[in-house]
């Protein structure tokens, strides 16, 4: 049985962060939906980034599903994040899964652990020469009679036509990919204010997810990633960058300063609090939307 394609890499310095991509089910055949699915190891209360899987490493893939399911559980002092993205093998043959990064934080730091490109054998669904599918079983021959034998031609003939017709869609499929528009930034963070709530852990998960969306849609906006930095520095420099709004700046940089007594000294915000922090969000990323990228103003 061909075993499930399976990549674990661990950063040298920190040995509490492990990342590894397998595909389920281990059997993979053309056609046939599969997952691919990330495990992240980390200490309790890290940030986890995903990467955005929206294309994929060539066209034997379709990304049915590009937002992944998402799913955290502790185990053994630690926090193990898992997510799925359903896909769609095109291409018998071993089959190339994409390379690409995870962002960690915890502890102040933001740490990127590389998950390496690998492959998952994927089999035909047709058998050995077949390059179309197969005509329907099951019919009988037809009388030996001229009027029969013009019936069995004219079924033949639309048997050759479907199959053919079969086989020129799902080539043009192979080259399509199928991919829902993402969430806008207002949208995530409209969902995120429906899971506001008083618990201690629930408010900072909230808090968590805010800065990150702050710091995803503004570096975004200037085509400039930068996880490295934590969110005291990144709020530095991205408060004296003029290329964004004013409104925006102050906003985002305040709340990430304000985010510090949360994630870090484990203060507890009130409802009221994180309310208030949302509310500023949003003007932020209203300012965010209507402002033009950099490059295009250059233009």
């Amino acid at each position: 049985m061909i075993a499930a394609a399976l990549l674990a890499l661990a950063l040298a310095d920190t040995g509490e962060i492990t990342a590894h991509l397998r595909v389920e089910p281990a059997e993979a055949e053309t056609g046939q939906p599969v997952y691919w699915i990330l495990e992240v190891e980390h200490p309790a209360g890290a940030t986890v980034r995903l990467p955005d899987i929206d294309t994929v490493a060539d066209d034997s893939w379709i990304v049915l599903e590009p937002r992944p399911t998402v799913r955290t559980s502790a185990s053994g002092g630690g926090e193990t994040t898992r997510a799925a993205w359903s896909v769609l093998p095109l291409e018998p043959g071993d089959r190339p899964l994409p390379a690409f990064a995870v962002q960690v934080e915890s502890d102040g730091q933001a740490r990127s652990i590389d998950v390496a490109a690998t492959t998952v054998p994927v089999r035909s669904a047709l058998a050995a020469g077949e390059d179309a599918p197969r005509p329907i079983r099951g019919f009988h021959p037809a009388p030996e009679r001229n009027t029969g034998r013009a019936l069995g031609l004219l079924l033949g003939a639309l048997a050759l036509v479907a199959a053919g017709l079969a086989l020129w869609i799902r080539r043009r499929r192979r080259r399509r990919t199928i991919a829902a528009a993402p969430p806008t930034p207002l949208q995530r963070l409209a969902e995120l204010s429906k899971h506001v709530a008083e618990e201690p852990e629930a408010a900072r998960r909230t808090i968590y997810a805010l800065t990150r969306l702050l710091r995803e849609s503004t570096d975004r906006l200037l085509g400039e990633d930068k996880p490295a930095l934590d969110d005291l520095d990144w709020a530095a420099l991205r408060e004296a960058d003029e290329r964004l709004p004013a409104g925006a700046r102050g906003n985002i940089a305040r709340i990430l300063r304000d985010a510090q007594r949360v994630k870090y000294a484990l203060h507890a915000p009130t409802r009221f609090a994180l309310e208030a922090l949302i509310a500023d969000a949003k003007n932020a990323l209203e300012a965010l939307a209507e402002a033009r990228p950099p490059l295009e103003e250059a233009a």
